[in-house]
């Protein structure tokens, strides 16, 4: 079996492959904490494009977000939730190199 030696693929792995898994990795737990609140609060989002996010901010220049563009996020992490299993956390975790600095809301 070789090595990989060359500098191109490791620095491949510690600008993209590595950052990324941690990247997922908080996605993960925050995702996790993100479900649990989703429960409680999605019958707050109306799946309607007429009904806007009334949040103040368009004037930060901030897009206002309908009911369904959140509707719709909450559906992309939700998905996403849904193939981080056992196995592929296991996979994400190896190429973690900083400890997860993660604290779920209804735990601090």
């Amino acid at each position: 079996m070789a090595d990989i030696t060359d500098p191109e693929a490791i620095r491949f792995v510690n600008e993209y492959i590595r950052p990324m898994a941690e990247q997922i990795r908080y996605m993960t737990a925050r995702g996790q904490d993100f479900a649990l609140k989703w429960q409680e609060l999605a019958v707050d989002f109306p799946n309607a494009e007429e009904d806007m996010l009334q949040d103040g901010r368009e004037n930060q220049g901030i897009s206002r977000l309908s009911g369904a563009d959140i509707n719709g996020m909450a559906q992309v992490i939700l998905s996403l939730l849904s193939i981080m299993n056992e196995s592929t956390q296991s996979v994400v975790s190896k190429p973690c190199v900083r400890p997860l600095l993660y604290v779920p809301t209804n735990e601090g």
